[in-house]
């Protein structure tokens, strides 16, 4: 259910041709919508189906300032989860979907 939920909603945001949704912006057609909720409940179910589950099952802080989720976002043409901190830290969304959440990357969202 949830995999499909995901699937329907990044397809909802690829025909609107949004690249980008943080919580309070974003992206269509290279044009930053600020100050726009337009996209928050797709942020908020994506958030749950994928940050917050991912957390849980590995034993990660959600509430934890250490780690701080920032977007969801387009690269080479595939869909990412990105943090603001650990900074630069990006996994693909068919990874957090398939279960491929390497160690290394469970251990520094721990740290």
């Amino acid at each position: 259910m949830s995999e499909e939920t995901v699937k329907s909603i990044l397809e909802k945001l690829d025909k609107a041709n949004v690249t980008c949704i943080d919580y309070a912006y974003y992206i269509k057609d290279n044009e930053m919508f600020e100050d726009s909720y337009d996209y928050c409940d797709e942020f908020d179910k994506l958030y749950d189906l994928l940050i917050f589950k991912m957390y849980v099952k590995h034993g990660i802080d959600p509430y934890d300032d250490n780690n701080s989720f920032n977007k969801f976002k387009k690269e080479n043409g595939k869909w990412v989860a990105e943090w603001f901190n650990p900074m630069e830290l990006t996994i693909k969304i068919d990874d957090i979907l398939d279960g491929r959440i390497s160690t290394k990357v469970v251990e520094v969202l721990k740290e």
